[in-house]
């Protein structure tokens, strides 16, 4: 089941047509996966050490200020050795508005290299892996 996280858009995100402007999407998103990678921390795992390698934005209706929450639901679609990639996107009740994909990397903080996922984050992220 992906993971669902309410987003508020705020007044400064919007332009004047009241349109949320299209790089404040992949702010809504880096909220919702630090919030998903919050939720998978287990005592043995505090957290997922990982950067961002990529990520891509599909804009399919436009997002509007209102004062109601948008909600971002995030799940993992697949794990590799070293990496693993996670599917997002914003809906309004059943309409979705927007869909990302995002590749995400283990990292070493004191090489400041790429590293193999540890056996409990790989557990842990084919615990959260959707069907196809």
């Amino acid at each position: 089941m992906p993971h669902e996280y309410t987003c508020h858009v705020r007044f400064s995100d919007v332009d004047v047509y009241g349109h949320v402007n299209n790089v404040k999407y992949f702010e809504y998103y880096q909220e919702a996966r630090i919030d998903f990678l919050r939720s998978m921390r287990t005592d043995d795992e505090p957290h997922l050490a990982t950067v961002v390698a990529r990520i891509d934005v599909d804009y399919r209706r436009p997002i509007l200020f209102r004062p109601e929450p948008y909600v971002v639901r995030t799940w993992v679609t697949r794990v590799g050795t070293s990496s693993y990639s996670l599917a997002s996107d914003i809906s309004d009740d059943h309409t979705v508005l927007s869909r990302a994909q995002a590749v995400l990397v283990a990292f070493d903080m004191s090489s400041q290299r790429s590293r193999p996922l540890r056996d409990l984050e790989r557990q842990v992220l084919e615990g959260a892996l959707e069907p196809a």
